[in-house]
């Protein structure tokens, strides 16, 4: 069901876990770029894997909390037909990715850089952060997307008629 919560609802959010979460950070001049490029509304994407738990590419792939957001928009997404399994299956692999030591799990800087001269420059074993989406493919062969952008892997989900809004977070 698509309805605006507090944030406190979502740091008490009791699952199912994870949520694809698609955050706009309205004052980010990082964020700012990425929209501009992708004319999209989504300028970051990351996982909730538990209360008040996120997994987000930052200069590394790390645990953070809802409150690091304070002033973003946020959109929580799932797969509407999501077994117990396929949760399992998207919470090791996340985990997994998260205890790797922090220099396994940079971000691709010259991947955002190419992105944004429209040229594919990816390196090996780094990611951006919606290039975490690639989880899906361990429990869907639709996932195909390489390389996407926040905006890219937002219309996706919207596009593929199998996933759900489970609310949103506006600040203010």
């Amino acid at each position: 069901m698509d309805v605006n919560y507090p944030l406190g609802y979502w740091k008490d959010f009791p699952g199912p876990f994870p949520q694809m979460v698609f955050a706009d950070n309205a004052r980010g001049f990082f964020a700012y770029g990425v929209k501009l490029k992708t004319k999209g509304f989504y300028g970051h994407f990351m996982w909730l894997i538990g209360p008040n738990e996120l997994a987000s590419q930052d200069w590394y792939f790390q645990r953070q909390k809802l409150e690091d957001y304070p002033g973003c928009y946020l959109k929580f997404v799932q797969g509407a037909s999501w077994t117990d399994l396929d949760r399992i299956k998207l919470l090791v692999a996340i985990k997994a990715d998260l205890d790797l030591p922090w220099y396994k799990t940079l971000y691709d800087v010259p991947g955002v850089i190419g992105k944004l001269f429209g040229v594919n420059i990816n390196l090996p074993g780094l990611d951006f952060c919606s290039e975490r989406g690639k989880y899906l493919a361990e429990i869907d062969p639709a996932y195909t997307l390489k390389h996407p952008t926040p905006s890219s892997l937002n219309i996706w989900t919207k596009n593929d008629g199998r996933f759900e809004v489970v609310g949103r977070y506006s600040p203010g």
